[in-house]
């Protein structure tokens, strides 16, 4: 209520007592006493300078109210008295309504204080709870962040101790016995190199996650065409897939819209998921494909593995979780390929999940945000085009038994920008034929003559160039060499033979000739002395080797031995000094000079140590090149 008004509500009973003063007896009324309880009464509610006009007014109009009555004042110094009365309790009432203002100003502003400090206090307690709050869920992730922290160097010190051991175990026995023979040394440097790979993957992939972690990874963002990205990551795994047996699709529109993000990145995630569809599927087939979904693109990779349990599709994005830990005989690995992917799909703006049935396959998604406009960017046109010309042509098909010899020439040519596909026997390359044509075919003999000679007929027919080489590793951590400095075929041709021998610079003196066959060694002898040369014959590999360390001589024909007896025979030839550059001719069982290359060791290049990968390498690449159509459209025809 507005204070004027409440201050003239409250001064009309002051106002109503003069009329009623009058009109029962005037300056005689009883009522006029109840002027002094009333003005004490409305010192608590008036103002002090309204009281006071209340009181003053009071105090005048009472002599009047004898004149309005026509009766005689009684008594001038009672009356006098009275008015002073009325006069000095208006005074009396003025200053206690001022006292009492002034501790009501004091008593509201002090409940104003209160109010305020009060606020302030409920809200510094806001921010000294909001403050706990975050101090307590920092504590928790702190805590987390340590038993995370935890967990990851465990986890991490398991994965390195786990093939170092391997390493150091083999690595020891191979160092400390000297009797242990070619197959097993073998098969421990193989189980050496394999875990040396798994290593080396395990460490990159823990530097990856830590730069992500640590928020530097370093994204170069620009406009990428969705479906590039899935034709380079089919060109990476398809050989894989083929491998194993396992057909791989891409399903993609060709106008889908372009994306925004880091092309290395995204071909990261989309490998990564196709390595484990292809780890983890026996047989079937894999797809891999992209699709607009609103503002984002969806990419997916689908399989027809065996599933994964409903309640491992959130764990398996954790670091270092893997299904073979709780399922017996799956493929390992270091668990930490799914966990990159989230991450790296994260920081693009978009999100990662699978979905699976149990003996169904798996399918697996990740979305990347749309290019603004979506337009191709000159910078993705440029890359794109830029690429090795040599990956994009059929892949060369390598065929040797040795795994470290296969993975060092795949390795080789693969730092080059050729795809490659692997086999290890000549029907299991067979098997591979079937699914994917190859650009070229390099092979080492081997024991499976039947599928040998039928791979080099179906090359033949196929119009594909083989090459035919054989390498051997001298010493471990090496890269494989040529080992051989020719071939010899059946049924003999004596000038094909003096042929090999006159391009060695060896006219005359002496030759041996180890085989098991005394057939073989009887008809070469007798050919080798019509034109001159002194023979000594040897049924086994030992004291063939024995010999050619007591006196050297010009050359050593190697017999119809098995593919491991030829490979003792090198080995014991090139690890001795006196008889590393002897020339090694091999015999062959039937003639390949008609539709197969040869690439051997010329004596020069023996005497130079110059026999390692790079004459193969400069066959390979002239005889791929030379097996291509010259037109543009076949130049360019991708894998099959």
């Amino acid at each position: 209520m507005d204070r004027r008004i409440k201050a003239f509500l409250y001064s009309l009973p002051m106002v109503s007592l003069l009329p009623l003063c009058l009109f029962t007896g005037g300056p005689e009324s009883p009522f006029r006493f109840v002027f002094f309880p009333l003005i004490l009464v409305l010192s608590r509610q008036l103002a002090p300078n309204v009281l006071f006009v209340a009181g003053l007014t009071a105090t005048l109009f009472f002599p009047i109210l004898s004149l309005f009555t026509r009766q005689p004042i009684p008594d001038m110094p009672v009356f006098l008295a009275e008015i002073s009365a009325y006069f000095l309790t208006s005074l009396a009432a003025v200053h206690v309504s001022r006292s009492i203002s002034r501790e009501r100003d004091r008593y509201e502003n002090a409940i104003s204080t209160f109010h305020s400090l009060s606020d302030a206090l409920n809200y510094k307690n806001m921010n000294l709870q909001t403050t706990l709050d975050a101090l307590s869920e920092a504590h928790k992730k702190l805590q987390e962040y340590d038993k995370n922290k935890t967990t990851f160097l465990s986890n991490v010190s398991h994965e390195l101790r786990t093939p170092l051991s391997s390493i150091r175990s083999y690595s020891e026995i191979l160092l400390n016995y000297d009797d242990i023979d070619n197959d097993t040394s073998k098969e421990f440097i193989q189980i050496i190199n394999m875990e040396s790979e798994r290593l080396s993957t395990l460490v990159n992939e823990v530097l990856d996650l830590m730069k992500i972690e640590a928020g530097k990874v370093e994204l170069n963002m620009s406009t990428v065409n969705p479906a590039r990205l899935l034709e380079e990551g089919e060109k990476i795994v398809k050989p894989m897939a083929i491998e194993k047996g396992l057909s791989l699709e891409v399903e993609v529109d060709r106008d889908i819209p372009y994306i925004h993000g880091d092309r290395n990145q995204m071909i990261q995630v989309i490998v990564n998921l196709l390595n484990n569809a292809v780890k983890f599927t026996s047989e079937g087939s894999i797809t891999l494909g992209a699709r607009l979904q609103g503002d984002f693109v969806e990419f997916y990779v689908a399989d027809t593995g065996e599933g994964i349990f409903p309640e491992e599709k959130e764990a398996i994005f954790d670091e270092f979780y893997r299904i073979s830990d709780v399922v017996l005989h799956r493929p390992k690995g270091s668990g930490l390929g799914l966990s990159i992917s989230k991450r790296i799909v994260e920081f693009h703006g978009g999100k990662i999940w699978v979905e699976s049935e149990l003996g169904r396959g798996s399918r697996f998604f990740f979305t990347i945000p749309l290019a603004p406009g979506n337009e191709p960017s000159r910078k993705e046109e440029t890359r794109t085009t830029d690429i090795h010309v040599n990956a994009i042509y059929r892949p060369i098909l390598v065929i040797a038994n040795d795994i470290t010899i296969r993975r060092a020439l795949r390795k080789k040519l693969e730092e080059l920008g050729y795809q490659t596909l692997g086999a290890d026997t000549p029907g299991r390359a067979l098997q591979i034929t079937r699914s994917m044509k190859p650009g070229l075919i390099v092979l080492d003999v081997s024991d499976d003559w039947d599928n040998f000679f039928e791979l080099l007929r179906w090359a033949k027919s196929s119009q594909i160039r083989s090459i035919l080489v054989s390498l051997h590793i001298y010493n471990f951590g090496e890269e494989p060499r040529l080992a051989l400095n020719g071939y010899i075929t059946r049924p003999f041709d004596k000038h094909q033979i003096l042929s090999m021998l006159d391009l060695l610079n060896i006219r005359g003196g002496k030759v041996a000739i180890v085989s098991p066959d005394q057939e073989e060694s009887r008809t070469l002898q007798v050919l080798l002395g019509t034109a001159g040369y002194d023979t000594i014959l040897f049924g086994a590999g030992a004291p063939a080797v024995k010999a050619c360390g007591a006196s050297a001589p010009e050359v050593l024909i190697i017999g119809s031995f098995r593919r491991n007896q030829v490979e003792e025979i090198v080995s014991a030839l090139k690890s001795n000094p006196r008889t590393r550059n002897i020339p090694l001719l091999r015999i062959l069982g039937t003639s390949l000079y008609k539709y197969v290359k040869t690439v051997t060791l010329d004596r020069a290049s023996q005497n130079s140590g110059k026999d390692g990968l790079y004459k193969l390498i400069g066959e390979i690449e002239a005889s791929y090149t030379e097996n291509q159509d010259k037109s543009p459209e076949t130049m360019m025809e991708k894998i099959e």
